[in-house]
């Protein structure tokens, strides 16, 4: 308990050190550069109590699940078949490498041609990101496997189905888990960036209507808004693993 307590004494410590030197600078520069805490705290409540705030979260929240499905779903059949078939591993590493390199931005470039300006364009460069990220990660942990487990699996005779769902997927969870982490986050960032350059609805879409009227407290309230949404997810991720690889709730 006290470990607990001095964890989140440090946690804390660390936001009351960002907030003061952010009060800090909106001493020293006007509201337009550094809006003070209490414009962007008041802005935030406005937001928040519009009638078309929870369609705007709806909206980026959507587009994320959805690209994040895509992204998850293909993302693990490839990495169980790389980390299970080296073969087709060395056939489709290029792909993943080409993935990772291309710059997200480039993609909702391609977006923008292929879908329109839509949400679209929001879901194809979460997916995009993701893949990679969850496909290198699950092979490696195919590849982490205790051999002495595959070993007793083989001489209990179990068939490739039982031998994938008793011993590789139990095995790989922890790295299932850490893909899920840098992707979520990552995602959230995408996603709004998407909407930012591509449609003008959920956050991104508010986003550029603040930045077009020239309201960076609407800007900073929004951000805010996408740090709590980014930390609730991350929580809900580790109580579902709660009890799991030494996962704490």
């Amino acid at each position: 308990m006290q470990g607990k307590a001095g964890l989140w004494f440090r946690r804390a410590s660390g936001v009351c050190l960002l907030l003061g030197a952010w009060q800090l600078a909106s001493l020293f520069f006007p509201p337009l550069v550094v809006p003070p805490i209490a414009q962007v705290l008041s802005t935030l409540v406005r937001l928040m109590t519009q009638s078309d705030f929870g369609a705007t979260i709806g909206t980026t929240i959507l587009r994320l699940i959805a690209g994040l499905a895509i992204g998850v779903g293909v993302g693990a059949v490839l990495g169980l078949l790389f980390g299970l078939c080296p073969k087709i591993e060395d056939v489709g590493t290029p792909l993943i490498h080409v993935l990772q390199a291309i710059p997200p931005v480039c993609w909702v470039v391609l977006a923008l041609v292929w879908f329109g300006f839509n949400g679209k364009p929001c879901v194809f460069i979460v997916a995009t990101a993701t893949v990679p990220t969850v496909v290198i990660n699950l092979s490696h942990g195919v590849r982490s496997v205790d051999p002495q487990l595959l070993e007793m699996a083989r001489l209990y005779q179990f068939s490739r189905w039982k031998m994938l769902r008793h011993v590789t997927l139990p095995s790989i969870r922890p790295y299932f888990r850490s893909a899920l982490e840098i992707v979520i986050g990552g995602g959230w960032k995408l996603a709004v960036m998407g909407e930012v350059l591509t449609t003008n609805s959920g956050i991104g879409g508010a986003i550029t209507t603040a930045r077009l009227n020239i309201e960076p407290d609407a800007i900073i309230a929004w951000s805010l808004l996408l740090v709590l949404g980014c930390y609730l997810t991350q929580r809900l991720l580790r109580m579902a693993f709660c009890g799991k690889e030494g996962v704490t709730c």
